[in-house]
């Protein structure tokens, strides 16, 4: 069992957060969706610094209309220093639409991921990286394509341990994201947003970690479209492969 005095500080902070986007979304007439991922990501240990991370997912969006996804995420990283990551990789994204054309996105993209342990074992990270966005309507052929730059600054807090690496490791973690559309003209849900999340995961043993998060984020589709707020709750299961 977990010490309750541990679990404190995360309770109070989700439940802030949650009543938070409640009460916006009631003083509010902006569109509201709901999104819920699930994630499968194995990871195999290529090296003492070259993984290869393969992260399968769906996500489906309560939107109107709605969209269901099955993304494909084959993501290869090299850790240069302690302190420093780079990746690289292409993500594969096929997006049903039910009432509209499917669509199909492939997005090339490069990174960079400085980070730090603190005190008890908090971990502190800043990833920034560069997309390359095509998408391609299924029915019409018709192609669009645009840059993005994504920045998202993530802290990580061990609950029962004092080290994120140990097994039966509780953690929390907290993360803000923000997005740059380069190409702000460019629209069909392209332009910038800004996510924020929060969770809890499990760290089993070196091999499965399990881990959930609320996510809350805005987003919308063209420079002159009014802002669509969305709640996002994920499940992920991540599997180290050695």
């Amino acid at each position: 069992m977990l010490p309750l005095r541990r679990l404190n500080p995360l309770i109070a902070f989700l439940a802030l957060l949650l009543m938070a986007s409640a009460a916006q979304g009631q003083n509010e007439t902006r569109p509201r969706n709901s999104q819920f991922w699930f994630d499968y990501d194995p990871t195999w240990v290529l090296s003492k610094r070259w993984t290869l991370d393969v992260d399968a997912a769906t996500r489906f969006i309560n939107s109107d209309p709605a969209l269901w996804q099955i993304r494909l995420y084959p993501t290869l990283e090299f850790s240069l220093l302690k302190w420093m990551d780079l990746s690289g990789g292409v993500w594969f994204i096929y997006t049903n639409r039910f009432e509209n054309s499917d669509l199909f996105e492939t997005r090339p993209f490069l990174g960079i991921k400085l980070k730090k342990d603190i005190w008890r074992g908090v971990r502190l990270s800043n990833y920034l990286r560069q997309e390359f966005r095509i998408r391609s309507d299924l029915s019409t052929g018709a192609t669009l394509t645009a840059r993005r730059l994504r920045n998202r600054i993530q802290v990580m807090i061990p609950i029962n341990k004092k080290s994120l690496s140990e097994d039966n490791t509780w953690y929390a973690f907290a993360d803000a994201e923000l997005f740059r559309q380069v190409n702000p003209n460019v629209n069909d849900g392209f332009n910038s947003r800004r996510r924020y999340r929060a969770g809890i995961a499990w760290r089993r043993n070196s091999t499965w970690t399990y881990q959930f998060f609320y996510g809350f984020q805005r987003s919308r589709s063209s420079i002159g479209a009014p802002f669509v707020e969305e709640d996002i709750f994920s499940f992920s299961l991540i599997h180290k492969i050695k």
